[in-house]
């Protein structure tokens, strides 16, 4: 793939890269690609951070020295919380009758999941993970409300991918609890981006071991059964992949609600290219990350396999316990889509919920938008990549136009708050 950058436009609507001054001492100066955010690994027991830097092979440059050794500050304190946590809460969680069949949000990265876990999130009826939770899943049963609060100014006010808020007590994917807990995740690519794409198998859990299957499944069920300690209402779990891991999770939850939203690929392309550039300049442990070589080619190849598990095994999940929705159907009616959704899945009480959910609505009216434009092979090799998605999605007439515009003459793509 050639070597470019999508950056957001400025105001007379031109793209422009993102400049940045050379340090004078670069080995020294940390790349930053979307501002500060706290290193994800402070969840991680020290057996657990310890694996991870041997995979590495303790390859750390020298400007992420003082944030690595902060870990070992904070880390080992992470194991005698699980201890006492788990002396607490182990009997009870393992005790709990999982009766409530929970609501899974899903579909690919930057498609509008965040948006729509967010608005689910409102719901008093509802109950979510929050990212304190996702980020200490060993020990927040005792924690929370506690620790995060230290740990909260560490925390920039909106995430570096786009404008969404951030907080510790905010919605979270529940992606991040597993690689806490040690097992294979494709986020895992965050702690060593020079080294390239890890865990990939993880994506759909297709050609892993039974054993390795099993331990992921069990890690799940440990996590959700706390967390239902924890808020004792229906869970809204929200994890880009979960779409192509149907075929063990319609196992573990047979009557799950199921809420996959897609998206323009078009758009989705360089809004994800961004937060992996984001992600892995802000949590690797060797940066910056030196992603040209690789970075295009794994967003398209993830978001075909991505496609194709789900469309594979969407049939494993009853019909009427899956709502398929666009993005830009969602942002054009949020209210009348979500009422929609709770009236096809049968969920209740969605009268309680409008209010609250119109209200952030309302909070969020002024979110900025970043504008993209796709070099044109860019665009017609996606276009030619997920055909079978943007045909059945309905993009196929939004695509073909933007291919059929002249280079030079062709308007920015737009980008809303989608996840």
């Amino acid at each position: 793939m050639p070597d470019y950058e999508v950056m957001p436009a400025e105001e007379d609507g031109e793209p422009q890269r993102r400049r940045r001054k050379k340090p004078k001492l670069p080995w020294l100066t940390i790349e930053r690609y979307g501002g500060r955010l706290l290193y994800v690994w402070f969840g991680m027991r020290f057996m657990t951070l310890m694996r991870l830097f041997w995979r590495g092979r303790f390859s750390f440059t020298l400007n992420c020295i003082p944030d690595t050794l902060a870990l070992f500050i904070w880390v080992p304190w992470n194991t005698p919380l699980t201890w006492i946590s788990e002396a607490l809460y182990k009997r009870k969680a393992e005790a709990l009758p999982l009766d409530t069949p929970p609501i899974f949000v899903v579909g690919h990265w930057r498609s509008g999941t965040t948006l729509l876990h967010d608005l689910f999130s409102e719901d008093p009826n509802l109950a979510y993970p929050t990212t304190y939770e996702c980020f200490f899943p060993h020990h927040f049963l005792l924690t929370e409300g506690r620790l995060d609060h230290v740990f909260k100014v560490l925390l920039p006010k909106r995430r570096p991918q786009d404008d969404v808020p951030v907080g510790f007590d905010r919605p979270q994917e529940e992606e991040f609890a597993m690689i806490m807990l040690g097992e294979g995740s494709p986020y895992n690519t965050m702690a060593w981006p020079r080294m390239g794409p890890v865990d990939t198998e993880y994506l759909d859990l297709e050609g892993l071991p039974e054993k390795k299957v099993k331990s992921w499944a069990d890690k799940f069920m440990w996590f959700y059964r706390r967390l239902m300690l924890k808020h004792n209402k229906r869970l809204v779990m929200k994890t880009p992949a979960n779409a192509a891991r149907l075929k063990v999770l319609t196992k573990l939850f047979p009557d799950a609600r199921w809420v996959f939203i897609s998206r323009n690929p078009l758009d989705v392309f360089p809004s994800t290219v961004k937060l992996w550039r984001a992600l892995y300049s802000t949590q690797g442990l060797h940066n910056p990350p030196q992603l040209e070589d690789w970075l295009d080619d794994y967003v398209l190849d993830t978001f075909q396999r991505f496609t194709e598990a789900y469309e594979k095994d969407r049939h494993l999940i009853p019909e009427q316990n899956l709502v398929e929705i666009r993005y830009e159907d969602l942002v054009k009616d949020p209210i009348g889509s979500m009422r929609g959704i709770y009236q096809q899945l049968g969920i209740e009480k969605f009268d309680e919920a409008e209010g609250p959910m119109r209200a952030i609505l309302t909070d969020r009216s002024d979110h900025r938008v970043s504008s993209y434009r796709l070099p044109k092979p860019i665009a017609k090799k996606i276009a030619d990549r997920l055909k079978p998605f943007i045909d059945r999605h309905g993009y196929r007439d939004t695509v073909d136009a933007t291919l059929a515009e002249p280079e030079a003459a062709k308007a920015p793509l737009r980008e809303g708050a989608a996840s």
